[in-house]
């Protein structure tokens, strides 16, 4: 029997929009996943400000956003570790949660053309396996690095999520209850 195939999503999902579940949902598809954990992180080391979101939202809004998606879930992990969120401490932790799991690392082309200035990108490399999306870009493998590139084309972007909110929300960007949620706790300035 295979070990399973868990992929570890980071990201700040402020908010989690349809984009990041296309781009888990190819994952899955084309390599075969059993598993992907949406991870959101505490404070980026790679980001001056803050989310908009509080974690409590950012959670409430992941666990809305992947409520029929029965191989996704959502993990507080980051929540539990000192600042800023380390991508090779959340992977050691993950290590221990799942055991014998072929893990892998969900992240976009941008993310993967700087890998090498991440925190201990090497000891990551060891822990995972990289799934980097791109939206036609070329990425190229690196060496010591393990990495699948899955292309996907999806236009949603948390930026102009939080821009645009004060005057509209693209429904075709978010989960209806996703949506809602934001309408409801007047997020990014929506309602005001």
């Amino acid at each position: 029997m295979r070990p399973p195939r868990i992929a570890l999503f980071g990201g700040t999902f402020d908010p989690i929009h349809l984009g990041h579940t296309a781009i888990s949902r190819a994952a899955v598809d084309q390599l075969d996943l059993d598993k992907v954990v949406f991870i959101p992180c505490r404070q980026s080391p790679h980001k001056d400000e803050a989310a908009r979101a509080t974690e409590d939202q950012r959670l409430e809004m992941l666990e809305l956003a992947i409520t029929e998606l029965p191989w996704a879930e959502v993990s507080e992990i980051e929540t539990c570790l000192p600042p800023p969120s380390y991508s090779w401490m959340t992977a050691e932790c993950m290590r221990e949660i799942f055991p014998g799991a072929r893990l892998y690392w969900l992240v976009g082309e941008d993310q993967w053309n700087v890998i090498e200035s991440w925190s201990r990108p090497y000891h990551l490399a060891e822990m995972v396996e990289f799934i980097v999306h791109h939206r036609g870009g070329h990425p190229a493998p690196k060496p010591g690095f393990r990495a699948h590139f899955i292309p996907g084309d999806h236009p949603a972007s948390g930026t102009t999520i939080r821009e645009e909110a004060p005057t509209r929300l693209r429904s075709e960007w978010i989960h209806p209850d996703v949506e809602r949620f934001i309408r409801s706790n007047g997020l990014y300035g929506c309602g005001d």
